[in-house]
């Protein structure tokens, strides 16, 4: 049992990795297929028109499908649906979905008609309770525990602290982390690590990633332990209640130094750059890496047909340019329906900035020159491919 748990560890620890970079992929998907809506599995299978590549969150028991390689969801009436993961998460999750098989869990994705779901967020089932466990314990401050390392090693303790995320400021040797679920709590300059149980409670979680809920105050009850110069805590229970006295305020953390600034590039664009077959009429959008100056756009984006001109081309007269603050995003619709088969291209010239005035660079492997900075072109469905079926 023990070296089971060890191997689970570490591969935590292996994939913590990708699990940075899946999150910094939610807005992206957010922005591919909305804004995810609660639904079930019920509601699903009876209407996958409804949701198809729509972003939607469920919940149901984990189970293996017939081949033992993929994972299906079943809600109570036994009804299935395939849940595959993105790339992203596809570690994280091949290591710690054999842990749910048979549990409830919650998945984020995008349904793919007919009984898919490609997720980019899950969460797991909440701890089971130990049986047995002695919450007798005797009430001590942070300061006391931290300022005798070991004298409580062992012992039932009951302490108060404030919540401080993963080590988001920097309270504790970020090498000292033991587990990617651990946390951290804090009173005055007195941090100890929390361990064994996830911040949430009844009708109450933290986010251990946002600094936005690091201003709770967490009662734990636990087991110390002291390792060189940092004390861990093995939670037994955990629960919301107020600062300890009215002086005990954490101080505010040093500022992070700035971050040097990095001009704004192409991140992303619907259809997809270089898609073939795209539809005749439509608009398409172009999403950047910062926030951008409307401004700047005015006479700096071109949308035309690739190429030399050919007999019958028209001149995109009422092509029109908006962009979406909120999504970072420059919407282009030309105005006319495209000539079958031809390429279109957007192309973004020099002069482009974002809201610090650094000009818009090239995508890597794009090649630029002093008339243009980036290009994207998209082929449009031939004309067979729009005719109907015979």
């Amino acid at each position: 049992m023990a070296t089971g748990r060890a191997r689970f560890a570490v591969g935590l620890l292996i994939c913590a990795a990708a699990a940075a970079l899946a999150q910094e992929r939610v807005d992206q998907y957010t922005y591919q297929y909305g804004t995810p809506v609660p639904t079930s599995i019920e509601d699903l299978l009876s209407n996958p028109s409804q949701y198809d590549r729509r972003a939607v969150r469920i919940s149901g028991t984990l189970d293996l499908s017939t081949n033992a390689r993929i994972y299906v969801m079943k809600d109570t009436f036994g009804r299935t649906i395939t849940v595959l993961p993105m790339p992203e998460v596809e570690a994280n999750w091949n290591e710690e979905a054999r842990y749910f098989v048979g549990k409830e869990v919650g998945i984020t994705g995008a349904f793919f008609s007919p009984e898919r779901v490609q997720l980019w967020k899950y969460v797991g089932p909440p701890p089971e309770p130990k049986k047995g466990v002695n919450l007798k314990s005797d009430g001590i401050t942070l300061e006391q525990l931290v300022s005798t390392p070991g004298k409580f090693d062992g012992k039932n303790v009951r302490i108060v602290g404030m919540f401080r995320g993963m080590n988001l400021f920097g309270d504790l040797p970020p090498k000292s982390v033991r587990d990617q679920d651990d946390w951290v709590v804090k009173d005055d300059v007195y941090s100890v690590w929390v361990t064994g149980k996830k911040p949430k409670g009844s009708g109450w979680e933290l986010d251990t990633r946002l600094r936005r809920d690091t201003n709770k105050w967490i009662e734990i009850v636990g087991k110390p332990e002291t390792v060189g110069n940092v004390t861990y805590v093995h939670a037994l229970h955990i629960s919301l209640t107020s600062a300890p006295r009215a002086a005990a305020e954490v101080a505010p953390p040093t500022p992070p130094p700035p971050k040097p600034k990095v001009p704004p590039v192409v991140v992303f664009s619907l259809p997809l750059d270089g898609e073939r077959d795209i539809p005749a009429t439509g608009l398409f959008k172009v999403q950047f890496s910062k926030d951008m100056e409307e401004e700047s756009f005015k006479g700096r984006v071109v949308f035309r047909y690739a190429g030399p001109r050919l007999p019958g081309d028209r001149e995109f007269v009422g092509v029109r340019f908006a962009y979406e603050g909120g999504r970072r995003a420059l919407v282009v619709d030309p105005g006319d329906v495209l000539r079958p088969g031809r390429v279109v291209e957007i192309r973004l010239l020099p002069g482009i900035v974002d809201t610090d005035g650094m000009e818009l660079s090239p995508r890597a492997g794009k090649d630029s020159t002093a008339q243009t900075t980036d290009v994207l072109r998209f082929q449009v469905v031939a004309s067979s491919a729009l005719l109907p079926p015979s």
